[in-house]
């Protein structure tokens, strides 16, 4: 065999040898998808708490009042209310209980009754507090408000908010009594304060019992005398 026989032969061998190691050393490039960041399945965690947090606040945010109220009435009890007047109540012969009609109540929500006095009267004394008769209907009728709650109890009570010298109100959001001249606003269950100025002056409580249609209202504590119907 000449040299250069030998120098191809030895070429050939040398070019084997590296294509060889090639095969073995190779590594196929797989392209990897790109998944989430850690950062970000952080974020997309605490962005799903903050969510649930929010949500629960929202639900708890919700009185037992309110949630009873719902429960009761439904979406039946007005937003609004504009007070309607009832011109026929019925005087006890003794002249200490008003009677009128329970289903009158209960449609109109918001009722006014003005009981006329055997003589006029420049203030009431009920409950500590000092109402100015005079300055309603020239101090000769005793107003009062009567209403059908969105529980179904029915609350009476002498019609003023004294301080403003208001004898007017209507009801607002299905829940609460406003004042027509300051807008204080009290809770139409038991009058408790929402907001406004005069929030510790509600119309005092008058007692209120049912008798089959017959609505009862006792003014012995009140200390006036009405004029017979």
């Amino acid at each position: 065999m000449g040299r250069k026989s030998r120098e191809k032969q030895e070429k050939l061998a040398f070019r084997a040898r590296q294509q060889a190691r090639q095969q073995v050393n190779y590594s196929p490039q797989v392209t990897k998808k790109k998944g989430l960041s850690n950062a970000k399945k952080i974020l997309i965690g605490l962005t799903l708490i903050a969510v649930i947090v929010v949500a629960a606040s929202v639900a708890l945010s919700q009185s037992p009042q309110t949630y009873q109220l719902q429960q009761t009435q439904g979406s039946s009890y007005p937003v609004n209310v504009a007070p309607v007047a009832y011109t026929t109540p019925t005087l006890s012969s003794d002249g200490n209980k008003v009677t009128i009609a329970s289903s009158f109540v209960n449609s109109s929500k918001l009722v006014f009754v003005d009981l006329k006095l055997q003589t006029p009267r420049e203030t009431l004394e009920y409950q500590g507090r000092t109402v100015p008769l005079a300055t309603y209907r020239n101090g000769e009728y005793l107003p009062l408000v009567i209403i059908s709650t969105p529980s179904g109890n029915t609350v009476a009570g002498v019609r003023t908010c004294e301080p403003c010298g208001s004898f007017s109100f209507h009801i607002v959001k299905g829940t609460n009594l406003r004042c027509d001249s300051c807008g204080t606003e009290w809770t139409l269950e038991n009058f408790a304060p929402v907001s406004g100025g005069c929030l510790s002056y509600p119309p005092p409580k008058v007692t209120s019992t049912t008798n089959g249609d017959n609505l009862e209202i006792d003014l012995s504590a009140l200390n006036v005398q009405l004029a017979s119907a």
